[in-house]
């Protein structure tokens, strides 16, 4: 029998802080409701809980319990718990139905157990009579547990599980290519279905694609995950079920809060960043970095504003009341005036180059740079 993970197929929420992690997958995945003519033969499923302690602390445990709604509504799960097949893989732990509470309880041969990083096991709920209603059943997970001397507490995990209408189906959710290089396209193929409605959905993107089977997708520039989810049943209580599937994109954009680079930094293309500095000491300021940087401030008259370019590029200055003055290196230390720097005009700069702003009077000026290459 495979059985295949279903994340997809189960909304989990959790309270409470439990000590051990859980996951969940069903075979058939997903389930199927039972035919509404309690005539016919019920569908038979089966749940399998994965648990694990993934601190490196042991967790101390009295017991387990898993709630399965029985019935013949939607929330019901099962028709007849008694019919129901349970197991657990932990040596020296049984499990037991506790009818009354509609609970399966799962206990070691003493008063508690240690469950460590090491001891993987799972809860296995076989031949289940799944309830002839499509909707959704929540399986709840009971832990008694505690750490080092602590109280034991109660700490649970909820599992919404699925029951589809018997021919419901999604499946082979796929992208092509699964590669690609920045701004370039790709279609999604599925195969669904008639009774549900679908949405796809990645980024900011929700879109119904209920009467689709494939859509393309262009001009992607960045890793994307797409989503397909479909939803079925009475919209009191819906089933709903999500497959993904992933792009990866050559040479992606990136957009982020903050960078910490640690190393070198190669920058092929335009960056943008703005700041600004004032200009009015007469001293030299690090302005600019090896990015397109915005600089503006304003300037009294006799204290120059100079800058040594790391590298070459090329740069502009929009001025007021000042004047630009471009110089050069010289083999004696000295610098030699180049040109006069035109006010709103692009003008090419050799790395090592200085450009030089002065004011006949209080003036204001900005300056954009457009680097070349690195700085080395």
């Amino acid at each position: 029998m495979t059985l295949v993970i279903q994340t997809q197929d189960s909304d989990i929420s959790a309270a409470d802080d439990p000590l051990l992690s859980y996951s969940v997958s069903t075979a058939p995945s997903p389930l199927k409701a039972s035919p509404e003519n309690p005539q016919a033969p019920e569908e038979t499923g089966e749940v399998i809980i994965s648990v694990a302690r993934q601190s490196g602390t042991p967790a101390d445990v009295e017991w387990i319990r898993v709630k399965v709604p029985a019935g013949t509504m939607a929330p019901d799960l099962a028709t007849d718990l008694t019919k129901i097949s349970p197991r657990i893989s932990l040596t020296g732990w049984t499990v037991r139905l506790d009818a009354a509470a509609k609970e399966f309880v799962c206990a070691p041969t003493g008063s508690h157990a240690p469950i460590g990083p090491d001891t993987g096991f799972t809860i296995q709920l076989s031949d289940i009579p799944i309830s002839r209603k499509v909707g959704t059943a929540p399986v709840t997970v009971t832990e008694r547990s505690r750490t080092g001397s602590s109280a034991f507490q109660d700490r649970l995990t909820v599992f919404n599980l699925g029951k589809f209408p018997a021919d419901f189906y999604l499946r082979n959710f796929l992208c092509e290519p699964s590669i690609i290089n920045n701004g370039g396209d790709v279609k999604l193929t599925w195969e669904r279905s008639a009774n549900a409605t679908y949405e796809l959905l990645y980024g900011d993107i929700n879109r119904d694609v209920t009467n689709r089977t494939s859509l393309d997708i262009e001009g992607i520039k960045s890793d994307t995950t797409f989503y397909i989810r479909a939803t079925t049943g009475d919209p009191t209580n819906p089933v709903v079920r999500i497959l993904t599937t992933q792009v990866t994109v050559l040479k992606p954009d990136l957009e982020v809060g903050s960078l910490t680079v640690h190393g070198a930094t190669v920058l092929n293309g335009l960056l943008a960043a703005k700041g600004s500095v004032d200009l009015s000491e007469g001293k030299e300021v690090r302005l600019f970095s090896d990015l397109h940087v915005e600089g503006t401030g304003n300037l009294k008259p006799g204290t120059p504003w100079t800058y040594v370019f790391p590298c070459d590029g090329t740069f502009n200055v929009v001025y007021t009341g000042t004047q630009g003055r471009l110089y050069r290196p010289t083999d004696s230390g000295s610098w030699a005036l180049i040109d006069d720097v035109s006010n709103k005009v692009y003008h090419p700069v050799r790395k090592g180059w200085r450009l030089e702003i002065t004011a006949s009077f209080s003036g204001h000026a900005s300056v954009l740079f457009y680097p070349f290459g690195a700085r080395s």
